[in-house]
């Protein structure tokens, strides 16, 4: 039932990390460490990471929680919707207003029983990622949040950075870079540098200027 999954946690927590993600970054950063306070303070010395508030991610459902949403869905198709039906003869009998509200009740039961169906069938759920405990930096292309949960520093989400936001995390990325070659042992290509259109504007400039220029004559021998 839905009453038993209130503020109820899997003892392990899963995160929806597509596989692609998974394979380029490790899945845990400081395996062996078991103290959050000293990551944290590792990672404000080696990377240039924020604190995201509020941020959400998604996790599976574990076998209790799926069970106990089924018991309820299954529930509610067997006792509530055969009353619902029954209110709505009853309501079409009564008056058209009545049987306006008892077809409301009705859509309304099976919406939930839908929504509660459909929680099944993706198989996750929203977790809300604690701001102190998590963090967020850009490496080879990604916005990676790594989260202390179940006594790891897990990834449990990546984000590809957009275009228009690679240029001014050019130095970030470079830094985070040597933090995961140094701290891990782990390799990324190296960030390119971004060039300065205006320099690029300066030399097109002086190419077009210098072809309009006149050709200088050659003076006359006397």
């Amino acid at each position: 039932m839905i009453a038993n999954l209130r503020n109820y946690e899997p003892e392990t927590i899963e995160f929806v990390v597509p596989d692609s993600i998974r394979e380029k970054f490790p899945p845990v950063l400081f395996q062996a460490s078991t103290n959050v306070d000293e990551l944290i303070k590792l990672v404000n010395e080696h990377f240039n990471a924020t604190f995201p508030e509020s941020e959400v991610t998604q996790r599976l459902l574990d076998e209790f929680e799926i069970s106990e949403i089924r018991e309820e869905y299954c529930i509610k198709q067997e006792n509530e919707v055969p009353k619902r039906e029954r209110e709505l003869l009853e309501a079409i009998e009564r008056a058209k207003k009545i049987k306006s509200d008892a077809q409301d009740r009705l859509a309304s039961i099976k919406t939930e029983i839908k929504d509660l169906a459909a929680e099944v069938k993706k198989g996750t759920r929203e977790y809300h990622l604690s701001s102190k405990n998590t963090i967020r930096f850009a490496l080879d292309g990604y916005f990676l949040y790594y989260s202390w949960v179940n006594g790891e520093f897990k990834l449990v989400k990546a984000e590809k950075i957009p275009d228009w936001d690679k240029r001014s995390l050019w130095a970030q990325e470079d830094r985070n870079r040597k933090a995961m070659l140094d701290l891990f042992g782990i390799e990324y290509p190296e960030v390119e540098r971004p060039i300065d259109d205006t320099e690029d504007y300066g030399d097109k400039f002086e190419e077009d200027l210098s072809d309009k220029l006149p050709e200088e004559e050659p003076e006359d021998d006397e």
